[in-house]
């Protein structure tokens, strides 16, 4: 599920800027923060999906487990 989300793929970085100009440099910092802001979520978002299988799991796990237990004196 994970892997076909495509949130583990790289995020490429912003183009180089064309020139050595204050104005193309500071546009490039602008985009690469963008990448940056963009693969933080990416990352985030399987950090996200990640907790919620192993939440699931979890769950079905025990819920399997109290199924199979077996009965004392009807008890437990």
């Amino acid at each position: 599920m994970i892997e076909a989300s495509g949130l583990l793929e790289p995020t490429t970085g912003a183009p180089r800027p064309q020139n050595d100009t204050v104005g193309e440099i500071a546009a490039f910092a602008d985009r690469q923060t963008g990448q940056l802001d963009k693969a933080n979520t990416d990352k985030g978002g399987v950090k996200r999906m990640g907790s919620i299988c192993d939440d699931r799991q979890a769950a079905a796990l025990k819920e399997a487990q109290r199924r199979t237990r077996k009965k004392v004196l009807g008890v437990f």
